[in-house]
C-alpha cells in the first residue's frame, strides 16, 4: 500500500527546515552572511519545488515500478504525476539515513 503523499512531503519539509536552521547557524558562526543567505535561498527554493510537486498529485506507486535489478536507474516519468513523484523521491535521497525515511520513497 502506498504511503500518503503527505508523509513524503512532510518528511521533506521537515528536513529542509532543519537544513535551513543548521546552515544559518553554521554560516553565522563563521561570519559568512552571504553564504547563509544563499543557503537559506536554496532551502526556500527546494521547499517551493516540494510544494509544487505536492500540488501536482504525485503518483507514488510509480516509485516502485522499476524492473528488478535497475534500482539505481529511475524510470522515466510518463506524466506530471509521475514526474512529481520522482522529483520528491530524488529530493529525499540525501536523507535516506534518517530514521523517518521510508524505502518505498527510493526512486
Amino acid at each position: 500500500m502506498e504511503p500518503p503523499v503527505m508523509d513524503l512531503v512532510g518528511f521533506l519539509l521537515a528536513r529542509m527546515a532543519e537544513d535551513a536552521r543548521t546552515a544559518a547557524d553554521l554560516a553565522a558562526a563563521q561570519g559568512e552572511e552571504g553564504t547563509a543567505e544563499r543557503l537559506r535561498a536554496d532551502c526556500a527554493a527546494k521547499r517551493k519545488v516540494v510544494l509544487t510537486c505536492q500540488a501536482a498529485a504525485p503518483d507514488l506507486d510509480f516509485l516502485g515500478s522499476r524492473p528488478q535489478g535497475l534500482a539505481d536507474f529511475p524510470m522515466p516519468p510518463r506524466d506530471v504525476h509521475q514526474l512529481a513523484a520522482v522529483t520528491l523521491a530524488l529530493l529525499a535521497t540525501p536523507y535516506a539515513d534518517h530514521p523517518d525515511y521510508q524505502e518505498v520513497w527510493r526512486p
